[in-house]
């Protein structure tokens, strides 16, 4: 699959609306990212409990139960207020349900650096979507968190992630051998990352 979409393209510009203390909210021209709420339990549930996306995300377990997602979903606002992660349901603009979630985990302030997460649920396109999802991210972390360095974690056996990491100009560090055990499997993870020197290049 071509992944020639530029990092700063008119379709992933972003928007940050947000006040002081507030849960941040992004829109880019197709999306809009919002806060979980208890009432997404349901739809969250479904959605993260298809096999692909337990198979192949670090971090979602199968099954994914409504217990898990009620306790994941109530433990946002305190992880936003001490710092630590922000997580967000995406939308398409103009609908109601949740087509996927993006994310900034393990946010280190003192250090400037911080985890790209996402996964991509059904009705959207998957790659073309989730390139979109990450520049949305990316500018969020480094011009509004002011992080000097943003990296992902990919399963090596999950090509398809590693090409939208490519595709948003993060660079690969290197293979990291049974580094993840998931599914009953130890996994081989790939570490990509874009530090602060890297998007300013990009931009000029």
């Amino acid at each position: 699959m071509s992944m020639t979409m530029p990092a700063h393209s008119a379709q992933s510009a972003s928007k940050y609306r947000g006040t002081e203390g507030s849960y941040p909210t992004l829109t880019t021209r197709r999306f809009q990212f919002r806060p979980f709420a208890l009432a997404d339990i349901g739809p969250l549930t479904i959605l993260a409990g298809e096999h692909r996306i337990a198979d192949t995300t670090i971090g979602v377990p199968h099954p994914y139960t409504t217990e898990f997602a009620r306790l994941w979903i109530s433990s946002h606002p305190d992880a936003w207020d001490t710092r630590r992660a922000l997580h967000w349901a995406v939308l398409k603009t103009g609908d109601d349900y949740i087509v996927g979630y993006a994310g900034l985990d393990k946010i280190d302030v003192e250090r400037g650096q911080a985890e790209l997460r996402f996964w991509v649920g059904c009705g959207v396109e998957r790659t073309g979507d989730a390139v979109e999802w990450s520049t949305a991210i990316l500018d969020f972390a480094l011009a509004d968190l002011n992080m000097n360095r943003v990296y992902a974690l990919q399963l090596d056996r999950h090509p398809l992630a590693g090409r939208v990491l490519a595709a948003i100009g993060m660079q690969r560090d290197g293979l990291v051998r049974k580094r993840i055990f998931k599914g009953g499997l130890v996994e081989d993870v790939v570490c990509w990352s874009t530090v602060r020197g890297d998007r300013q290049r990009l931009e000029s």
